[in-house]
């Protein structure tokens, strides 16, 4: 069915490709410094504020009595470091873990002595669970920046923030992104700094889109942990960008600052997910790592501006690949596959009831999938349970009985999925059976399809289709049937990128195998990723799965098929042996 010598010709492209991509290596952009003295952060002052805070706001939810009144408690703190400048307080109603509360944010600007962008330092200041001292430490760490530059002018305005709707939402700094004057060169989000555990990476910079926070920002701020907290920032491994790129997903506020166009980044000890609710503030680690965002605050006010949009390149060993050399390196790897497809269609085109078959199957296998989604979707619609977007992290949400029903109700889905659509696979693929088939053509079009489709959208996505392109070919393309371990193996494997992916996200975010489909539940139900995306990566399972049982199928022996020659069985008359070319010399 495809002429696999289309890919020895693809070969000179691709390889002209990397030679681009060699070349087009840069250095990571240098970090900016600053010789100001950091000692002006008192540590004693954040560890009191905590202790303080944690003893009288013990129930922090979202839009709560405690959230409210610490809310008031910063906006009386605030006014009495600016007493020129407004104290503002907005209002705003957002999904939460507990459903739409009021949210409040309270913010004050210390201007600067030169017009432009402003810094922004926020500190969510809600909690899932009660008590959490350790939490606390951003909003006491905001405070003390506060007063620390209370008492100077800075060169850039800064503006001190305190929201909620961290726990799940981020309605609170998506309130706030909406508010702020622009233009705007950096947000910082503070979240746990005294934690007594790290857990890496304590700076996190992803966005909800296919991109990440500035080089430039994310490099200011570990070398300010290396220089006053001797730590390092956890700098993700390439495998971890990967994972990030092609399934974007944020769980902090940051993540709305940056899909809003906003350089913003996130510093936490705990790391993208909240602290445990029973963890302290160590004074030390307080100081260290306050001394650390104090010092990169000011090499933010005094050197140059930071670019604001997000960064969609590639780190790797101390050098960067742009976005633009990565996306035409899959460009080309996908030409192939393209080639191929464009060539088996025309020339089956005198079977097109056999193609249209064949994409009915993917399209049957894909019907469960979108019947799940589609039906947890109403569920949480409904108000059977509360999710947001982004979702809430990890444990936020407790899996109880209603999550329980609601994880049922998506098994249900794709078992009634499956037992409708059943009839009909069966019939197409009697229909049409055997290697180089139609049936075996489909799969390979829909991933190769979906693959472009992404490629133009975020093509770290394309690139986790780029081996199931090859793979599907070269098993579909036998003209005698494979063996059904080696095809299955093959269809097998070429989901492994895939799933080393999606296993660096889970682990990245905290999620364990227990509670990860929980987890996936909550994402899906709150619209994460949106509706086109979630149908495509559907649409691709789809295909992953018609590809897994023609591959299934390609094992069956000639004798086990079914006699389909007309006429008697013990009939030996012309055409008795099949396609048998003639003796007579032409």
């Amino acid at each position: 069915m495809f002429d696999l010598r289309v890919l020895r010709v693809a070969v000179p492209a691709v390889l002209l490709a990397l030679i681009v991509v060699a070349f087009s290596l840069e250095n990571r952009p240098e970090p900016l410094r600053t010789s100001f003295s950091a000692d002006a952060f008192q540590a004693p002052r954040v560890v009191r504020d905590v202790g303080v805070f944690a003893a009288r706001f013990r129930d922090r939810r979202p839009g709560g009595g405690d959230d409210v009144a610490l809310a008031e408690v910063v906006a009386t703190r605030l006014g009495r470091l600016f007493p020129g400048v407004q104290v503002r307080r907005s209002s705003v109603r957002a999904p939460t873990i507990d459903g739409d509360r009021d949210l409040v944010t309270v913010r004050a600007q210390q201007p600067g002595t030169m017009p432009g962008g402003q810094l922004v330092v926020v500190a969510p200041r809600d909690a899932a669970a009660r008590g959490g001292a350790a939490d606390l430490s951003g909003t006491a760490a905001m405070l003390e920046l506060a007063r620390v530059f209370s008492r100077s002018r800075p060169r850039r305005s800064i503006t001190f923030a305190s929201v909620s709707g961290g726990s799940g939402g981020q309605g609170g700094i998506r309130d706030l992104v909406q508010r702020l004057d622009r233009p705007i060169d950096a947000l910082i989000e503070i979240g746990d700094i005294g934690g007594p555990a790290i857990r890496s990476p304590a700076i996190v910079g992803w966005s909800d889109t296919a991109g990440a926070a500035p080089q430039r920002l994310v490099r200011t701020l570990a070398l300010a942990l290396r220089t006053r907290a001797q730590t390092d920032g956890g700098a993700p491994q390439a495998r971890a960008q990967l994972a990030r790129f092609a399934f974007p997903l944020s769980l902090s506020g940051q993540g709305v600052a940056l899909r809003d166009g906003l350089a913003a980044v996130r510093l936490s000890m705990s790391g993208e997910g909240p602290p445990s609710p029973r963890a302290g503030v160590d004074a030390g680690r307080a100081g260290r790592v306050g001394q650390a965002l104090l010092s990169a605050l000011t090499a933010l006010d005094g050197g140059p501006d930071v670019p604001a949009e997000v960064s969609r390149d590639l780190v790797v060993s101390r050098k960067v690949i742009p976005g633009w050399a990565l996306r035409l390196l899959i460009g080309v790897l996908l030409l192939a596959p393209l080639a191929m497809i464009a060539d088996a269609v025309t020339r089956l085109r005198q079977r097109q009831p056999g193609l249209r078959a064949g994409l009915s199957q993917v399209l049957a296998h894909t019907f469960p999938v979108v019947l799940a989604f589609v039906l947890v979707r109403v569920v949480a619609l409904l108000g059977l349970f509360n999710v947001t977007a982004p979702p809430a992290p990890p444990g936020a949400v407790p899996f109880d009985v209603r999550g329980a029903l609601a994880l049922a109700c998506g098994v249900l889905a794709l078992v009634l999925g499956a037992v409708l659509v059943r009839p009909g696979i069966q019939r197409r693929r009697a229909a049409f059976p055997g290697a180089g088939s139609p049936l075996t053509l489909a799969p390979v079009a829909v991933v190769v399809a979906c693959a472009s489709a992404w490629w133009l959208v975020n093509p770290y996505a394309a690139l986790v289709l780029v081996l199931p392109c090859y793979l599907w070919l070269v098993v579909a393309g036998r003209v005698v049937h494979p063996r059904r371990g080696p095809a299955v193996a093959a269809v097998l494997v070429s989901l492994l990128p895939a799933a080393v992916l999606l296993q660096s996200v889970a682990a990245q975010l905290g999620t364990g195998l227990g509670n990860a489909p929980w987890f996936a539940v909550l994402a899906l139900a709150g619209g994460q990723g949106g509706l086109l995306a979630s149908l495509a990566w559907a649409l691709a399972l789809g295909a992953a799965a018609a590809a897994l049982r023609a591959a299934w199928d390609a094992g069956t022996t000639d004798a086990a098929r079914p006699v389909t020659v007309r006429g008697p069985v013990s009939y030996a008359g012309p055409g008795s042996l099949g396609g048998t070319r003639s003796a007579r010399r032409r």
